[in-house]
């Protein structure tokens, strides 16, 4: 008898077993992704599963609509994160992929008030907060409007209703946020939640510390963001948060820039595939970017993570060509003292047109224009009369200044063409121009590489210590920096 009152009691407590649950069971031993959808007054056509990533949206499927109805599916998992329903007509809603088979449905006439989901536990909250924030809006805009004319016992009255708002919608916030600590929707609300900042404390003269608040924020400003988990990617959230610390937060100066990517690279770590795109973003961004000096970041990206072997998303060939290109960099960095014109055995070896040699050191000036050209190129027979010009007229205006111009070919003859075609015979003009026993052109040593030189022509500035204070600039530009320079 006690026997079988125990399986009677077995049988009960597994019929008891949550239908959902056995749902949820079986869905996950199917395949790859099922996102069935259902817009009533949707005409038929097609429409688009996108998601977010870097800051844009990328096209993942598209669907043939019929009677309202269309299906995305693939024997493919979709990454979990933020994804976007396009319609034809370019209206579009967001769902959450967490869950890789569920379904939903919705009215064309009411696309968020009416969803409803099967099989999903992340989207309904999800709708939940979106129904109540568009809810709320509609009650505090037309307040916040009369505002802008309002005054005296009015103002006030419309005041207090607009706080009623704004405390309704934070303790919406706070009770979504425990109640659903489970569901990624509820990382996406922390993460847009800003950080408080206290009351600055006192500085030395006892008046607020007026840097305190900024300093505060940067440094709590990745609390509320999970780097855990990589869905943070697929969301409209993460990029921007990131290109904000980055571009907003941080003095756009090298070194700055380099604190700052650490600490993002460091939190990063939680996780791979956020680690592996944090790295490559910034990498792949300063070595493109077109401000003077930002170079600096790519090279102490490739030399703090990747020749390091902490990339292993890049294969050896690959990462060969990103340590050659940093090494090539490295050395003509801003701030750093441009590499003197020395052999492989330490003599100088760049001779002018009478076979005398010239080093950079010799040259006692408060700047120096380093130019390097072709004598037969056509872009450096336009530029370098331009340079020439805007270079005469610093000099005329009483500024130090000397140039020493190195020819990048091995023909003599054109390069003394060039000389007296352009009238440069005052610079310090210097070539390379070497041959071997059968006549090919052989360089001294890998100058080409230590500046860079891929094309012509080619500008950097140098201060009185033959440190570089620009490089790759413009004859205008010459003129901007030493003038600025002068006006400190």
């Amino acid at each position: 008898m006690k026997n079988l009152l125990l399986f009677l009691t077995l049988i009960t407590c597994t019929a008891s077993v949550n239908a959902q649950t056995l749902a949820e069971l079986l869905q996950q031993k199917k395949e790859g992704h099922t996102i069935n959808g259902e817009i009533i007054g949707l005409k038929d056509s097609t429409v688009m599963l996108a998601y977010y990533f870097g800051g844009k949206q990328y096209a993942t499927d598209t669907a043939t609509v019929l009677n309202g109805k269309f299906s995305f599916k693939s024997k493919k998992v979709l990454p979990g994160g933020m994804y976007l329903v396009v319609l034809s007509n370019q209206q579009y809603f967001d769902i959450i992929v967490s869950e890789q088979h569920f379904s939903f449905s919705t009215k064309l006439d009411d696309l968020i008030g009416s969803m409803k989901f099967k099989n999903s536990k992340e989207n309904p909250p999800f709708y939940e907060y979106l129904n109540f924030i568009t809810q709320m809006q509609k009650e505090v805009t037309p307040i916040r409007k009369q505002l802008e004319t309002a005054d005296g016992d009015a103002k006030n009255a419309l005041q207090e209703k607009a706080t009623a708002i704004d405390a309704k919608v934070k303790k919406f916030r706070s009770d979504f946020m425990k109640n659903n600590a489970d569901k990624f929707f509820s990382k996406i609300v922390t993460a847009t939640t800003e950080i408080e900042i206290p009351e600055s404390p006192l500085d030395s003269t006892g008046n607020p510390d007026k840097t305190f608040p900024y300093r505060f924020y940067k440094k709590h400003f990745w609390d509320n963001i999970d780097f855990s988990d990589e869905r943070m990617l697929r969301t409209p959230i993460f990029f921007n948060k990131m290109d904000q610390y980055l571009d907003k937060l941080t003095a756009k100066h090298p070194d700055s820039i380099n604190v700052s990517a650490d600490v993002l690279i460091e939190l990063s770590k939680a996780n791979g595939e956020i680690f592996q795109y944090v790295v490559s973003y910034i990498t792949s961004t300063y070595e493109r970017s077109k401000i003077m000096g930002m170079d600096a970041v790519f090279v102490h990206m490739v030399e703090k993570y990747y020749i390091t072997n902490q990339c292993d998303w890049v294969d050896s060939t690959q990462l060969v060509k990103i340590a050659d290109r940093a090494q090539k960099i490295a050395p003509n960095l801003i701030g750093r003292k441009a590499s003197e014109f020395l052999d492989f055995y330490g003599r100088p070896f760049m001779k002018d047109t009478l076979g005398k040699l010239h080093t950079l050191q010799e040259i006692k000036a408060d700047y120096t224009a380093l130019i390097f050209y072709g004598p037969t190129c056509g872009h450096c027979k336009k530029e370098i009369p331009k340079v020439k010009h805007d270079i005469d007229s610093l000099i005329a205006a009483g500024h130090n200044i000397e140039t020493f111009a190195v020819a990048t070919e091995f023909d003599k003859a054109d390069w003394k063409k060039f000389i007296h075609d352009q009238k440069i015979g005052d610079w310090i003009n210097v070539a390379d121009i070497n041959h071997d026993e059968e006549g090919n052109p052989v360089a001294s040593s890998d100058w080409r590489d230590k500046y860079d030189i891929y094309s012509t022509p080619v500008i950097y500035l140098l201060d009185n210590e033959k440190k570089i204070i620009a490089k790759r600039i413009t004859h205008s530009q010459i003129v901007e920096i030493i003038s600025r320079l002068e006006e400190n």
